[in-house]
């Protein structure tokens, strides 16, 4: 337990992964020899600041991911207790799943895509540091300041108006929750059929506070074929500074 709080997981790895064109699903690629799915529970849950895990995918794919998982941890020398569930037909219905398959004790969740794999070390512990600390806030998400100009356009994608960037953020996951809120805020979408495009805009229709914090830009959602070959140059570039390090030693 961290802080004496139970902290339990949702890895969604539900989806189909159509944008990669690669015929199957993105999760499941591998990145030097390990599979996406596998970098990203390695990476997160070698923060020892979780309890357990719930993995969502398919449900076709719950008895094999059960034993690749099972596989993946023993080799990492990890214990976490963990849960592989069936998805919905969208995101959210997927995390509600996860949040079903919860035993009830946890008192915050950590939602983390399974195509991220480069979780920065040691931000889930300051992540919760931040919502522990801070009783104004509701959850804290991951986040990257926006740097490009940001236009807003009509239909015909003719420019309306400049945006103002200094207010804006390219939202990521990590996204950490108390669960008895994050749970009633998706039992309130489902009643009144909203659909969302991640946990945190939940919060904002209950009108909760909900605070981004900097994440890094590492922190990569691998979607299509071209971030797998970004996600290849952060592995190298790890890599390298290890070695540059033991050749110190």
């Amino acid at each position: 337990m961290y802080r004496h709080m139970k902290i339990s997981a949702l890895i969604p790895a539900a989806g189909s992964g159509t944008r990669m064109g690669k015929g199957f699903r993105k999760q499941y690629l591998t990145l030097d020899g390990k599979e996406i799915l596998n970098w990203t529970l390695e990476n997160l849950l070698s923060q020892n600041c979780i309890d357990d895990v719930v993995i969502i995918v398919p449900t076709e794919d719950i008895v094999e991911v059960q034993e690749k998982v099972k596989k993946w941890l023993a080799l990492a020398s990890i214990c976490t207790p963990f849960k592989v569930v069936g998805g919905g037909e969208t995101r959210q219905a997927s995390v509600y799943q996860g949040l079903l398959a919860l035993d009830g004790h946890t008192d915050y969740v950590l939602i983390h895509d399974g195509v991220r794999p480069f979780v920065p070390y040691r931000q889930i512990c300051e992540f919760l540091d931040v919502i522990m600390d801070d009783m104004t806030i509701d959850g804290v998400i991951a986040g990257i300041q926006v740097t490009d100009t940001l236009k807003r356009t009509d239909g015909d994608a003719i420019i309306m108006e400049t945006l103002d960037r200094s207010h804006m953020w390219a939202v990521q996951t990590p996204q950490i929750f108390g669960f008895d809120l994050l749970k009633s805020a998706h039992e309130l979408a489902a009643n009144r059929r909203l659909e969302v495009t991640d946990d945190a805009a939940l919060l904002e229709i209950l009108g909760k506070r909900t605070k981004i914090v900097h994440s890094d830009a590492e922190n990569i959602k691998i979607t299509k074929p071209f971030d797998l070959i970004v996600a290849e140059a952060i592995i190298k570039s790890h890599y390298n500074t290890l070695l540059l390090k033991q050749e110190k030693l």
